[in-house]
């Protein structure tokens, strides 16, 4: 009986430690991302830190305030990728936007890419089946390279670049 208590024991202390350990999968988890840093503004009530570090597979390395107190951050990585987030006070929500306004008048970048070694097509069906905004994928025969678009839940463009040779 004894034994038995032990060996019960054991099994769950072995079960409470993969349980601790699991990551959760993730599509790009055992992609290689070239090194890169991006860094977004968002509102105080954003999401978009926590889509990034889910999707990505980042940890988060530091989170901070602002001095004043008009923004919080985080700084999140997986290896040389890194993803700051900046949540302002005083930006606006996607929903704040006027209905009349014309996106060609707004300023700031219009996407953003970084190269993988992933194959596009199988990648997009990952992201695709986790709900993720996956679309095109589209050969670039002026640069030799795919692009996969991406938009994350605010409507930033990512482009994630094929280094797989045809």
């Amino acid at each position: 009986m004894k034994n038995t208590l032990i060996i019960i024991a054991t099994l769950i202390i072995s079960f409470n430690a993969i349980g601790q350990k699991k990551e959760m999968h993730n599509c790009l988890s055992k992609i290689s991302l070239e090194p890169s840093f991006i860094a977004f503004t968002t509102h105080k009530d954003s999401e978009l830190g926590n889509w990034y570090k889910n999707t990505f597979g980042l940890e988060i390395v530091k989170e901070f305030t602002f001095p004043d107190g008009s923004a919080t951050g985080v700084l999140m990585k997986k290896d040389e990728f890194v993803v700051e987030i900046f949540y302002r006070n005083d930006a606006l929500k996607k929903s704040d936007i006027k209905p009349d306004s014309n996106s060609e008048q707004w300023s700031g970048f219009m996407k953003f890419g970084f190269y993988t070694d992933a194959n596009l097509k199988d990648l997009k069906v990952c992201l695709k089946s986790k709900h993720i905004n996956a679309g095109r994928i589209f050969r670039d025969d002026n640069l030799g390279i795919d692009l996969l678009q991406v938009i994350d839940p605010e409507g930033n463009v990512l482009e994630i670049i094929s280094r797989l040779k045809k």
